[in-house]
């Protein structure tokens, strides 16, 4: 990747501090856009798929964020693994060397599973699981 590139970052969780965790990772290395807030939202719709379970606790929390990704940014990965209470969904859309640079970065601090992908004509989406 050569140049600065926006992506969009959704987060599900079911614990607010577990989202701040993966939003701190890529806030560390990537440019956090003001376009979308950083307050969480509740979801009301029920997961799609079988593997996702249900909210416990307080709730399933969706909230979204746009970052600019930087060549640079592969350099900042954390040496020590961040500790999540609970899996994190994480979508992941814009151009496609900008979501792998990202999904990279994750990958250095959490365990990730691969969940999906779309790729579409200029952009390209990932799904992750992180814990």
């Amino acid at each position: 990747m050569t140049s600065t590139a926006e992506i969009t970052v959704e987060v599900v969780e079911h614990d607010p501090h577990d989202g701040d965790a993966v939003l701190a990772v890529l806030a560390e290395a990537f440019q956090a856009t003001a376009e979308m807030s950083p307050t969480p939202m509740p979801m009301t719709t029920t997961p799609t798929s079988p593997s996702m379970s249900p909210s416990t606790g307080s709730g399933t929390m969706c909230r979204a964020r746009s970052f600019l990704t930087m060549p640079e940014a592969a350099a900042v990965l954390r040496s020590v693994p961040a500790h999540l209470n609970q899996p994190v969904d994480v979508d992941i859309l814009g151009p496609a060397d900008a979501v792998e640079q990202a999904r990279t970065l994750l990958a250095g601090v959490f365990t990730v599973e691969d969940l999906g992908w779309v790729s579409g004509e200029h952009e390209f989406e990932t799904r992750l699981r992180l814990t």
